[in-house]
């Protein structure tokens, strides 16, 4: 049972991790919407290099998001496929029980 508990200790942390930078990325996207939206009334005070640092800030988590989701989805499939509980899991040993 603790690793069933550790999985999903581990899973929550995971998710706590990707809600953080979910917000950073919708923060920066603002702000980058935001700037954007400026230059292009042409009332901007960003240079190149501040705009590319604003678009550079939208997509810098990208990809730690996505090796979460996927860590994520792995521990969802580990905790489905060995650890089953409640109804669904006791179902299906009783089912699998039957059929041998």
């Amino acid at each position: 049972m603790s690793d069933v508990n550790e999985l999903r200790r581990r899973r929550e942390a995971l998710e706590t991790q990707l809600a953080t930078l979910s917000q950073q990325r919708e923060r920066a996207f603002r702000v980058n919407s935001d700037a954007l939206a400026l230059q292009q009334a042409g009332v901007t005070h960003h240079d190149g290099a501040a705009m590319k640092q604003l678009s550079d800030a939208e997509s810098a988590g990208d990809s730690t998001m996505t090796a979460l989701r996927r860590e994520i989805a792995q521990i969802d499939d580990e905790l489905d496929r060995d650890h089953r509980g409640g109804f669904a899991g006791r179902r299906q040993k009783i089912m699998s029980r039957l059929h041998r």
